[in-house]
């Protein structure tokens, strides 16, 4: 059974009535009653350009920016509407009143390339641009000073993930790390995931000034630009070259080691075990699967000293990185 209005017509009266009185309505201020009127045309498929700039004006009257920004989302997918521009200017004005300047950016930057848009609101969009791009900076900075400052709260209270939590929503944010971000680096009560949070965070503003790292007993000055990532790191790649035999042999207990690996790396990042190191770290993560995967202790090898020291070390890492990041 079909339900729906697409054989029911209004009466020209009816119709008459509720458009004139939703327009007087609407020139009264009375919003609700505006929409009320509007929503009944467009229930029976009485639709125009009119009708739709009161329902979207009502909306925002009626601080309903949400529906009214969709209404237009929908209303735009149409370019060929020979409204197509003022339906896209209400977009762009609602996105703007809701602080949306990212969404806005992108669209205009989309409108600029378009060789259809007229030249009077190509001066416009270049304008709301502007104005969108300085909002938005605005508000990053004022975010960004907010979250910096619980960050170092969160220090304080020793609450490692909140302070997980804040870095994920700065390094978001595109925004380079202030000095008191930096200065963590150095303290060492914070925790080593933290600190490669931060470094991570420097490398992807691509921060080029030396830095201090103090992490599990050791330190170094470097500059962040110029350390290679994780998975790129020479050392990383020779001990994958020792477990390569592995790779086809057993691919469940290689992508096993290759994980206790990234994680190892992550909690010591950037102060990385040297290339000589590559096949003592090797045996010290098989030694590790042989003491997970074989149950009779008398089957498993001796190990020498410093095999056995980083194999704590690889334990000690996992328990740190799962500690704050859970996957």
């Amino acid at each position: 059974m079909r339900d729906g209005n697409e054989n029911v017509v209004l009466f020209p009266k009816w119709e008459m009535s509720l458009k004139d009185e939703s327009l007087k309505a609407l020139q009264d201020k009375r919003y609700e009653e505006a929409l009320e009127k509007l929503e009944a045309l467009l229930h029976y498929n009485v639709s125009n350009h009119e009708i739709i700039i009161g329902k979207l004006m009502c909306l925002m009257e009626l601080g309903r920016y949400q529906e009214a920004e969709d209404t237009c989302a929908e209303i735009i997918r149409n370019k060929e509407d020979v409204h197509y521009y003022h339906y896209l200017h209400m977009y762009l004005t609602i996105l703007f009143q809701t602080n949306k300047y990212r969404l806005l950016m992108e669209l205009i930057e989309e409108e600029l390339e378009s060789d259809e848009l007229p030249l009077v609101l190509r001066e416009q969009f270049h304008q709301l641009y502007d104005m969108s791009e300085k909002m938005d900076f605005d508000i990053a900075e004022e975010k960004s000073s907010k979250y910096t400052d619980d960050l170092m709260d969160a220090v304080a209270e020793a609450n490692h993930n909140k302070q997980w939590q804040l870095l994920v929503q700065l390094r978001t944010m595109k925004k380079e790390p202030d000095k008191q971000a930096i200065s963590l680096l150095k303290k060492h009560d914070v925790h080593p995931v933290i600190k490669t949070a931060i470094f991570l965070w420097l490398q992807e503003t691509n921060y080029s000034n030396l830095v201090d790292v103090h992490k599990l007993g050791k330190q170094l000055h470097i500059n962040p630009a110029e350390i290679v990532e994780i998975k790129k790191h020479p050392t990383y790649l020779t001990i994958l070259q020792y477990l390569s035999g592995l790779e086809q042999e057993n691919p469940t207990l290689y992508q096993f080691l290759e994980q206790l690996l990234y994680r190892y790396f992550y909690i010591h990042y950037p102060i990385l075990p040297p290339d000589i190191d590559a096949a003592l770290i090797a045996e010290g993560l098989q030694q590790l699967s042989n003491q997970l995967f074989i149950q009779s202790e008398e089957e498993q090898p001796s190990i020498n000293n410093e095999v056995e020291s980083y194999l704590e070390d690889i334990l000690n890492a996992e328990q740190l990185y799962l500690s704050i990041i859970d996957e």
